[in-house]
């Protein structure tokens, strides 16, 4: 689909903008770089082109990290020192695989760091579930660790897990979304949804972040790709549902959509595809918004 972008005076003027998730904490950890470093995708020296602007950090640890805990402190804990006192910037903490999680226990420790979400797995096996390249379904441990997710009112993240495990996570657990994925209707890939697991979530009341990360779009042409997915989450019916979350600093995207100073850009697109703008408030901000005042 070419559709040609008018031009839009002053957009971030009025533009907000929420994002599910980064892995721009971590590039920071094994960079030493600080956020506002203008390398990173998400640097936060962009921030100012936001009317408004809050940015779900993930700690990403690997499925073959040697210490996960260790990581984990180091990621969370030199990136809030960093980030502190910088304007124009409302950070949500997440834990992206949840390796670290030896015991329930450690649940209480994400509490008081102030994590909101889990992103279960990564893309292999671990002790709580099965990733999308592993065929483990949710295992026991994974349920006790759900339960106590759900007592302190941590949200799963059901982005990475095979068909097996979404399920069985999303039925045990109290709050579910997908902080980054795209859709399997519109382009095939282990990593992308069904139209049933993509319903299912909507229907729990969760939300849906569309990723950037070619692959998953199906195209190097980002802007053609994320309308392409947004629309089906449309016709879906899942208005209310769609969120964004880039994935930005934790894969290869396409240089037409490599940083935060591009969305702009993307919201012009869209609009300009017949996208209305009220509905585009939705999906840039309010959805995301929405989903984060609920816990």
């Amino acid at each position: 689909m070419e559709v040609k972008i008018h031009k839009i005076c002053h957009v971030g003027d009025f533009l907000r903008y929420f994002d599910l998730h980064c892995d721009t904490a971590r590039v920071c950890y094994k960079k030493n770089l600080y956020p506002d470093d203008l390398s990173l995708a998400v640097s936060t020296a962009n921030g100012n082109i936001f009317e408004r602007w809050r940015q779900c950090y993930a700690v990403f640890i690997p499925d073959d990290s040697p210490d996960p805990e260790d990581e984990y402190a180091g990621i969370l804990g030199g990136f809030i020192k960093k980030i502190s006192g910088i304007p124009r910037i409302e950070p949500i903490f997440t834990l992206e695989n949840g390796v670290p999680i030896k015991n329930v226990e450690f649940v209480e420790r994400l509490s008081y760091d102030g994590i909101k979400a889990v992103t279960l797995t990564w893309n292999g096996e671990n002790s709580i579930a099965g990733g999308v390249y592993s065929d483990a379904g949710l295992k026991p441990f994974g349920k006790q660790v759900i339960y106590k997710l759900n007592d302190k009112n941590i949200a799963c993240d059901l982005s990475h897990l095979n068909e097996k495990s979404f399920f069985e996570a999303g039925d045990t657990a109290k709050i579910i979304f997908a902080s980054h994925t795209c859709c399997d209707r519109t382009h095939h890939h282990p990593r992308n949804l069904s139209d049933r697991q993509l319903k299912y979530i909507a229907a729990r009341g969760g939300v849906i972040g569309v990723c950037f990360y070619p692959e998953f779009l199906g195209t190097k042409y980002a802007y053609t790709g994320v309308w392409r997915h947004i629309n089906h989450l449309l016709n879906l019916g899942l208005e209310k549902s769609v969120c964004i979350g880039s994935d930005f600093d934790g894969a290869q995207m396409s240089e037409q959509l490599d940083g935060i100073g591009r969305i702009p850009a993307l919201y012009e697109y869209l609009l300009s595809s017949g996208i209305h703008e009220s509905t585009l408030d939705l999906i840039f901000y309010k959805n995301a918004e929405k989903f984060f005042e609920n816990f």
